[in-house]
């Protein structure tokens, strides 16, 4: 190595001034360290250091191989003893927070990992990356998704190129997990604050930490300059967002909704007051966990029999992950004993009953440990009620388990005001499927006007939606709620009528953006893509935004954009007939998740008909007649259900024995008559000569171009 160079240890000096002497032996410790040789590396280091003992570059070293050979504890300690003397080394900086991410809760650690932040990201991005991604899973697991979703921004800014793509993957999974309320999903941009000439020096020190990632302690510092700036809705903005990048979602609710109360401008107020109340909603006062209770089996096969015999008890079909996880049965507690086969023909919403539990029953595991019963429900009289039935019926056969001092196992938090909406009908397996769909479509019209609109909210001021309706002072708080509102309903694939629900409680609609044709649809915020004027777009600045909606997965907005493309654009439906024969497909499958079935039936026809216009093959032919089989499967008593299977065994089955053999399992799935057994055969119908059987070997399958698309 050129004497005159760098030394590799960071010293800032040329090598002739500083670790000439040690070079040999740098380069056998880095080649034992690269060989996962740690202990090895310690023995050279260790004697290096009795000569050497301030030596950066050997006490780092050091500490990698104490971490590599899980000896965080001394690697820590040694590095607190260096840092007292050199407190701004980046790389031991660095170390320090990872040695102590092993050892500690990393809830405890943040200190330590914002100081590596501050200290060592220009130098060490990569152990920063790391650090930020511990951060990452951290918060997912907290259930913080603003925090979660902020720091892999970090990692992406920080990772190489081949890195940068898997977290890029990952925040795109993230946009698009409608597991998480819409509104905090992707990108939250800053406001712009400007300070006065008084305070600037103070925001100044706030953006430097905010840019190294340190939200907490710069939100600690803005909170020192809003008390002297209290009326600016962009520093109380500011401050929200800074709380709930760093997971302190509760004082984040809070300082959004001062900047609410302070903005003039309705959208932004409207945009800031929706956070804030559903991080508010995730409060643990505002909460009510589902916990489980677990019981020792002395034998299962006989309390199987007794909970068999519970007339409150339902037992369930078993999915197949759920028998390779070793469960050998559940059932679901009700409310009210089981309706019997002819009481279930003629079931109302109010007579049907609800699940307020469930009991999960686990055979004997490989290790040898005793048979168990899981009894799970809403903390509460759900749960007490759920465990008197299963004691009641276990008798003797079940006994608490001995458990950790501490909690109950906590399942899930679930919002109080969410309860009522949760609170859906429960359906036997022998559920006729007309009654079925009648009643969760009548729930589904009943949620809004019956339930949400007389719900007392916290929000309203204890008030109900309907008795909040025109009251001023209650607007934005009200215009808020009802998005709330509409990110429930989207998790669980419903379509909310929001236009019609503002109008009912005289909210104002929104005010719609316009779009120029250069601009960046990933910069706008879920709810402004809500309020994008479409109409005006060039079919390439649509054709983005639809990928973008795509990737988000808000009902509405797929809906919307979808039927505009399908129906108003037909120029890019030419140039793109396999992404609008896809459309079809969702647009159907969004109207029947909302128990829209006519509009979902309409969908299938339009898609049918777009499909034998192009001349796509009979098998993707028959992958929409099929579609429309499972879909008419709800109601199995519609004559127009007999008459589409009787439409696929004819004109299909003929040419593809295997759709007869799937029919005939389809009907005995269902429990229902065959009208194939009963219907008069054509010599057409039967495959007769003229009109020959089609396996999956011939024509383009042979070729292997197309597959045949049959559902389960």
């Amino acid at each position: 190595m050129d004497s005159y160079a760098l030394c590799p240890c960071g010293s800032g000096k040329k090598v002739k001034f500083c670790c000439q002497p040690i070079l040999t032996e740098m380069a056998k410790i880095e080649k034992l360290q690269e060989n996962n040789q740690p202990r090895m590396a310690l023995q050279l280091i260790d004697k290096l250091l009795k000569d050497h003992p301030q030596n950066a570059w050997l006490v780092n070293q050091r500490a990698m191989a104490l971490i590599a050979d899980e000896r965080n504890e001394e690697a820590r300690d040694g590095l607190v003893a260096f840092l007292r003397k050199n407190p701004e080394h980046p790389l031991s900086n660095g170390l320090l927070a990872l040695a102590m991410t092993e050892i500690e809760p990393i809830d405890q650690c943040k200190k330590v990992i914002h100081r590596a932040f501050l200290k060592s990201m220009s130098a060490e991005p990569r152990i920063v990356a790391i650090l930020a991604g511990k951060l990452v899973d951290y918060f997912m697991s907290a259930g913080h998704d603003m925090a979660a979703r902020q720091h892999m921004a970090v990692v992406l800014r920080l990772e190489g190129e081949q890195e940068r793509q898997r977290t890029l993957m990952a925040m795109l999974e993230f946009d698009s997990d409608t597991g998480i309320p819409y509104p905090l999903r992707g990108a939250h941009p800053m406001p712009i604050y400007q300070p006065s000439e008084a305070l600037a020096p103070q925001v100044k020190k706030a953006q430097r930490l905010y840019v190294h990632a340190c939200f907490s302690e710069a939100a600690d510092l803005l909170d020192q300059v809003v008390q002297q700036d209290a009326n600016s809705p962009e520093l109380w903005h500011t401050i929200g967002l800074m709380r709930a990048w760093d997971g302190d979602e509760k004082r984040a609710a809070a300082a959004l909704h001062q900047a609410s109360t302070l903005y003039t401008d309705p959208e932004k107020a409207i945009d800031v007051e929706t956070i804030s109340q559903l991080l508010l909603r995730r409060q643990r006062e505002n909460t009510i966990p589902a916990v489980v209770r677990t019981f020792d089996v002395e034998s299962l096969s006989r309390l199987l029999t007794r909970l068999d015999n519970e007339d409150r008890l339902c037992r369930m079909p078993l999915q197949e992950q759920a028998v390779m996880s070793g469960v050998s049965a559940a059932y679901d507690v009700l409310d009210r004993p089981v309706p019997g086969t002819s009481e279930l023909a003629s079931a109302t919403l109010d007579s049907v009953p609800r699940s307020i539990g469930q009991i999960t029953l686990f055979d004997q595991d490989q290790e040898g440990n005793a048979p168990q019963a899981h009894v799970n429900a809403l903390l509460g009289e759900r749960l007490d009620e759920s465990l008197k039935i299963f004691e009641r019926a276990a008798g003797e056969l079940a006994k608490p388990a001995a458990k950790e001092e501490g909690d109950d196992e906590v399942l899930g938090w679930y919002s109080k005001e969410d309860i009522a909406l949760n609170d859906t009908a429960f359906f036997p397996p022998q559920t006729p499927s007309r009654v079925r769909n009648v009643l969760r479509r009548q729930f589904v019209e009943k949620s809004v006007p019956q339930i949400w609109l007389e719900t007392p909210l916290a929000v309203l001021g204890g008030k109900s939606p309907s008795q909040a309706a025109g009251d001023e002072s209650l607007k934005v708080s009200l215009t808020a709620a009802v998005r709330v509102l509409d990110s429930f309903m989207d998790r669980r694939g419903v379509m909310l009528d929001v236009a019609a629900l503002r109008e009912q409680l005289k909210l104002a609609p929104p005010t719609p953006i316009a779009v120029a044709e250069d601009k960046d649809v990933n910069t706008f915020s879920l709810p402004q893509l809500l309020r994008l004027e479409t109409k005006p777009l060039s079919d390439e600045m649509f054709e983005r935004l639809l990928q973008r909606a795509i990737v988000i997965k808000h009902s509405g907005l797929g809906y919307r954009l979808l039927s505009e493309f399908v129906n108003d654009r037909p120029q890019l439906v030419e140039k793109k007939s396999q992404e609008a024969e896809q459309a079809y497909i969702t647009l159907s499958d969004l109207a029947s998740r909302s128990m829209r079935d006519e509009d979902a039936f309409e969908w299938l026809s339009k898609g049918f008909q777009f499909s034998k216009a192009h001349g796509n093959a009979f098998e993707t032919q028959l992958m929409w007649k099929m579609r429309e089989v499972s879909l008419r499967a709800r109601d199995t008593d519609d004559p127009a259900f007999k008459a589409v299977l009787l439409e696929v065994w004819n004109h299909y089955g003929a040419k593809l024995p295997a759709v007869r053999a799937r029919l005939e399992e389809f009907v005995r799935a269902l429990g229902v008559e065959a009208p194939w057994q009963s219907a008069i055969l054509t010599p057409q119908a039967a495959g007769a000569a003229g009109n020959p059987i089609w396996t999956a070997e011939t024509q383009s399958t042979a070729s292997g171009e197309k597959k045949l698309w049959l559902p389960d």
